[in-house]
């Protein structure tokens, strides 16, 4: 595996390796440190910045590349991942405001978001130790890939899991029951409803992918952003997983959709997001 971890110098950048070291994902992989400056800066400004990033990974120098790239940091860290493979690309954030995004992030990391093609991580309001996750699933065929890949990323953290399913109430089926309207995860899977059915697979799907901690599930009704957010803030949970790159098979519209709640997640979201 090879992981490109960026920085601008600042200790809110640097959340990106903290989380990334508590993937448990340093044995076998490639770690480049990708530091990106304005143009005029001198680049041995970021060194301090490597120095602790190399430290909280805890892999051994040598082992490790460093790049220095000057300009715009949405620019450089695209032409960097288009440049070469990387399978993950992590960018640390303060807050909805600073760090190495400055004070577009929504928008920076909504652009990344859609023009990697690669599973991107945003670590905001990283702890010490990551103890909720939240993986949020939907319906549609590539959630399959999307929890396979996704759980094997997140299976070396020892935290607490839950996978959310939100079942839109704009998409009912005039004849659905109202019971359906209300129904929990555990009813509906006890009803073996279609979602329950759904949640079901998720689960077992997460256990085949590695994942040995208790996975709880979660359903909610309503509209996905909201109740995602509603989900994370309700929940505290440190992590939150969303599949949200199109994959062959996946509808296009369906694409256009995920591309602007992702956006919405990114920017609203008060813990770190890994995008699948």
């Amino acid at each position: 595996m090879k992981i490109l971890v960026c920085t601008d110098g600042s200790l809110a950048a640097e959340q990106a390796a903290l989380l990334v070291s508590q993937l448990g994902l340093s044995t076998g992989v490639e770690f480049t440190l990708l530091g990106v400056v304005d143009e005029h800066a001198n680049p041995a400004s970021l060194d301090a910045s490597f120095d602790r990033m190399t430290s909280i990974l805890g892999v051994a120098a040598p082992t490790l590349k460093r790049l220095v790239r000057k300009g715009d940091s949405y620019e450089q860290i695209l032409a960097e991942a288009v440049e070469h493979p990387y399978d993950l690309v992590a960018v640390g954030v303060a807050g909805q405001h600073h760090g190495l995004l400055h004070f577009k992030v929504g928008s920076t990391t909504g652009k990344l978001a859609r023009k990697l093609h690669t599973h991107f991580l945003v670590a905001r309001n990283v702890p010490k130790k990551v103890g909720k996750v939240l993986i949020c699933t939907g319906a549609e065929a590539p959630a399959v890939e999307t929890l396979r890949v996704g759980g094997q990323m997140l299976a070396g953290l020892q935290a607490e899991v839950s996978v959310l399913h939100v079942m839109s109430q704009v998409s009912l089926k005039p004849d659905t029951i109202p019971e359906e309207l209300v129904a929990t995860a555990e009813t509906a899977i006890a009803r073996n409803t279609r979602e329950g059915q759904h949640l079901q697979r998720a689960i077992q799907q997460l256990i085949q992918a590695g994942i040995s901690a208790p996975i709880h599930p979660r359903l909610r009704h309503g509209l996905v952003v909201d109740e995602v957010l509603g989900e994370v803030r309700e929940g505290k949970y440190d992590l939150m997983m969303v599949g949200a790159h199109y994959q062959p098979g996946q509808n296009r519209w369906l694409g256009i959709l995920l591309d602007d709640v992702t956006d919405q997640l990114l920017n609203q979201a008060p813990c770190s997001v890994l995008i699948i």
